[in-house]
């Protein structure tokens, strides 16, 4: 009796173990059935490109099966086949190789900012990334080579720092030095932020010790710092603090 007993609780276990198996790392058929798939949908519209394959992996969060590949002659054109338990296609990234080209802009640009840092000897943290009101994807084609000096949407430009009392005055300094970098680089900064924290706010080993007094603002027009016009700033920076609290 008690053999018995111990086979259905093994049983029951085993029976276990298998459901969170394949709800982690899919069913080997189910995988069996996504690279069939993926036979299918690359022999019927991808039989033109050079494509590197990896092998089918599960997805558990959607939960889908996936095939990643990659065109051996395009460095934006990696996408995915998306196939479900029975090997029926769910989605085709490829339409969206675009993204791709983003991401990869976006990189480059965030390391041409981290590198002005050094070059200009500038003791502050520069983030270069696009103008966050526009779709860069829009001005992209993919496999469009990064030109910094002719990039085809606009950008802002985020500066991070200590000042001695993080005051609009030290902020808009500091911007004004920033803007005359991204001149020098002929870059087309449309909007700029700066978070400057006060030297009181950090300890002996430079340390953040708490946020009080940090003199942030965003999202601050270009002409604004070409003008110099800290009233101009204190207000947006007024009205910026006020939403934040709503």
């Amino acid at each position: 009796m008690k053999n018995h007993v111990d086979k259905i609780a093994f049983a029951i276990l085993f029976a276990i173990a298998l459901v969170v198996l394949n709800a982690l790392y899919g069913n080997p058929v189910s995988k069996a059935l996504a690279e069939r798939g993926a036979d299918k949908v690359i022999a019927e519209k991808y039989g033109d490109l050079d494509l590197s394959r990896e092998k089918v992996f599960y997805n558990f969060k959607l939960p889908e099966y996936v095939v990643h590949l990659q065109d051996k002659n395009s460095e934006d054109s990696a996408f995915d086949l998306c196939f479900d338990s029975f090997g029926r296609l769910q989605r085709d990234t490829y339409d969206f190789r675009i993204d791709n080209t983003m991401m990869r802009f976006d990189r480059a640009i965030h390391d041409y900012g981290r590198g002005l840092e050094k070059a200009y000897d500038f003791p502050y943290q520069i983030t270069l990334s696009f103008w966050d009101k526009v779709d860069p994807t829009d001005y992209l084609t993919v496999d469009q080579p990064v030109d910094m000096k002719h990039l085809p949407f606009k950008l802002q430009a985020q500066v991070y720092g200590v000042g001695k009392e993080a005051t609009a005055q030290e902020a808009m300094a500091l911007l004004q030095r920033l803007q005359k970098i991204m001149d020098a680089e002929s870059l087309n900064v449309t909007a700029y932020a700066v978070d400057l924290e006060p030297e009181k706010n950090r300890n002996d080993k430079g340390e953040v010790e708490h946020w009080d007094g940090m003199y942030s603002v965003f999202d601050l027009p270009q002409t604004v710092v070409r003008e110099g016009n800290v009233k101009a700033m204190e207000a947006l920076a007024k009205k910026q603090r006020t939403e934040g609290k709503d």
